[in-house]
């Protein structure tokens, strides 16, 4: 699953909506600024994109 960084830089990380991101973004801090998505991966973070 990927999830989608809408009011930042539009980066999409793996993750979801409601837990951490690959690279350790926390999505519940802001919810309204991340969704879901079946975008590919655009965040080059180590945890990410490997």
């Amino acid at each position: 699953m990927a999830v989608e960084h809408i009011v930042q830089n539009g980066k999409v990380h793996k993750g979801s909506k409601g837990g951490t991101t690959g690279c350790g973004f926390d999505t519940r801090e802001h919810p309204t600024h991340w969704v879901n998505t079946t975008k590919s991966i655009t965040c080059d973070k180590d945890g990410c994109k490997n």
